[in-house]
């Protein structure tokens, strides 16, 4: 059995690094001051011009081009700012389009939906990846592309890795069992149909697919 003073410097121990974990989430949570949220309004109809590089990989997804946007700059009206954060882009655009490329985008910003009260909301799930907007683009016109690189070597290697190895198994496979390989093998969920995922969660094997979120849209990470 421990001493009493043993046991009083276990309790503060565990306390301590509670609190250290508090924290740090805390921390996280704070956005610096030259974040986008902070230097633009919660207005649909208002046109901001972005400027930045695409963080994640484009996933081509219903007519559109679907990827994270990491902004350095906006701009409405005569205002222009520096800024950062990153931005959920729904574009159309026939544009081919690659890791790290630095864009200028116009189009319209809002926050993502909350959903219903039930589960976990969309926006909460996007904010759980630092994305706090979304960016319509609704054409060509409204893209300019710099044909500056400013991606990680390393991980524009592994991103094309990754398409790579997703031409091969949709190229040998069925569609559907294509889409559950990839999602098993390279975390790629974009082509899951609904009724599977809820098939999965009703046969408690949901967890072989990793962090599938049902019934909202996904994004390439």
């Amino acid at each position: 059995m421990k001493k009493p003073a043993g046991l009083i410097f276990d309790i503060v121990l565990v306390f301590l690094a509670f609190l250290l974990g508090y924290l740090s989430l805390k921390n996280s949570q704070i956005l610096p001051k030259c974040h986008i949220s902070r230097l633009i309004y919660y207005n649909n109809e208002q046109l901001y011009i972005v400027k930045g590089f695409i963080e994640s990989g484009p996933a081509a997804k219903d007519k559109k081009i679907v990827f994270i946007f990491k902004a350095e700059s906006i701009q409405s009206g005569n205002s222009n700012y520096a800024c950062c954060g990153n931005i959920l882009v729904n574009l159309k655009s026939e544009n081919q389009l690659s890791y790290g490329d630095e864009l200028i985008l116009r189009g319209n910003l809002y926050r993502p939906y909350k959903g219903n009260s039930l589960g976990r909301s969309y926006r909460d799930y996007l904010y759980n990846q630092g994305i706090r907007f979304i960016m319509n683009v609704k054409t060509d016109a409204d893209i300019v592309c710099l044909n500056i690189n400013k991606g990680f070597i390393l991980k524009r290697l592994a991103l094309r890795f990754k398409q790579k190895a997703e031409s091969i198994i949709y190229r040998n496979t069925s569609f559907l069992t294509a889409a559950v390989l990839d999602a098993m093998i390279l975390g790629e969920k974009k082509n899951i149909p609904w009724f599977v995922s809820d098939a999965m969660m009703k046969s408690g094997t949901l967890h072989i697919l990793p962090r599938l979120y049902t019934k909202m849209p996904s994004i390439a990470l």
